[in-house]
């Protein structure tokens, strides 16, 4: 049976543009793995970062105008998501950007929104947290920006996809191919599964991350300018005691000391039923993935233990009296563009891309996925205020037809 959009990758971004693009009449299909069990892990190639229970989210991005426009956007599809599942997505915790002279990096929408504050004043508001060692200043959100728990919005994206007819195939999609004229008279996309699937249809979007150029998805030859970094998280277990005190506790990031940049996330609690503050490193200490096996590695290992214990001491340097009862980590990658914004392009008529979350994955899933959705359909305004050249796609070998 012939789709009219075949989605490639069921994370975030891809569980989204499926909700997004099932629309009546329209044929949707979204494919992608679910999550290993840990018996399991071993003997899978493909891994997504989604796996976890908390990733911050806030209104205002905070550093670039255009990544602000989408997580605004994001933000508010998320409530609604919210609303029309039923599905608990998001804790409204704030948030507080800090570092030195935070008012002259944030970009306007967001200073006009926030409420600037000194080091001292983050401690006057929050007295288990202390900011002054790493700047002089932040920006607070009291209620734009706190938690969301990325299975959950997988699973809501895709339960309201799934009810506005769309197929989900728990699969991995080894190759997509163009193929010639078809008996229709118009040209097709075939994808091929490691099932042994064979799916056609008249469009298809790749959401699939890290794993874009790991598999053939892409025309011959293609090689887009994209990186994939593995980096990691470390949690500390909160104890009673300390749960109580950090009960009002809401998400950081932190800006302009590269050594030590971070985000941090208050206690959530993890499907073991512990609780536990969560951090994870900026753009530094992260080792650059050329190949799947290099990929399924990372996610398969642990972090160097001098960097866990670099970001304990870093996280309780700032959490005043904290008393860990545990430390864990976990293994992720990121995605980045040269642009520092995703790519959501056509790289040929019949083939469009949403890749590239340069760490805001989740923070910008619900808008990339609808922006992807009605480019894939073929809409006119789907980029709405944001240029279309900042989203494009960029080569090191372009599609030959490009």
């Amino acid at each position: 049976m012939m789709n009219d959009i075949c989605i490639v990758g069921a994370g975030l971004w891809g569980s989204s543009a499926a909700r997004h693009a099932s629309v009546p009449g329209r044929k949707v299909c979204l494919i992608g793995l679910s999550e290993p069990h840990e018996k399991d892990r071993p003997s899978r190639d493909i891994f997504a970062s989604h796996y976890d229970a908390a990733r911050s989210v806030r209104k205002y991005e905070g550093s670039d105008h255009f990544r602000s426009l989408m997580t605004m956007r994001a933000f508010k599809g998320l409530q609604e998501l919210e609303a029309t599942t039923g599905i608990q997505l998001n804790a409204p915790t704030g948030h507080i950007f800090y570092g030195k002279d935070i008012e002259s990096i944030v970009v306007p929408i967001v200073k006009e929104k926030g409420d600037l504050l000194t080091a001292e004043g983050v401690r006057e508001r929050y007295p288990f947290l202390d900011t002054s060692r790493y700047g002089d200043t932040a920006m607070l959100f009291p209620v734009d920006g706190g938690l969301a728990n990325p299975r959950m919005i997988v699973h809501a994206q895709q339960k309201a996809a799934a009810l506005q007819g769309c197929d989900i195939i728990d699969d991995v999609v080894d190759s997509v191919e163009e193929l010639g004229d078809h008996t229709h008279g118009e040209p097709v996309m075939r994808v091929l599964t490691k099932k042994g699937r064979r799916l056609l249809a008249k469009k298809v979007l790749l959401c699939t991350g890290a794993f874009t150029q790991l598999k053939d998805l892409l025309p011959p030859s293609t090689k887009l300018d994209f990186v994939i970094d593995g980096t990691f998280t470390v949690r500390l277990e909160v104890g009673e005691g300390d749960l109580k005190k950090l009960c009002n506790m809401p998400t950081l990031t932190s800006f302009t000391d590269f050594e030590h940049n971070c985000y941090i996330l208050p206690p959530i609690k993890y499907p073991d039923g512990k609780y536990y503050v969560k951090l994870g490193p900026g753009y530094q200490d992260q080792r650059r993935l050329t190949t799947l096996k290099e990929v399924k590695a990372w996610f398969l290992s642990k972090p160097d233990p001098k960097l866990v214990e670099k970001y304990r001491d870093l996280l309780l340097s700032i959490i005043k009296g904290f008393n860990p009862v545990s430390v864990k980590t976990d293994m992720c990658v990121c995605s980045r563009t040269p642009t520092t914004l995703p790519y959501c392009d056509m790289v040929s008529p019949r083939l469009g891309l949403a890749i590239g979350g340069n760490g805001f994955g989740a923070m910008l899933s619900d808008e990339v996925g609808r922006m992807a959705a009605e480019m894939i359909a073929g809409g006119e305004n789907w980029n709405r205020d944001i240029p279309r050249e900042m989203l494009k796609a960029q080569f090191v070998t372009p599609p030959s037809n490009l």
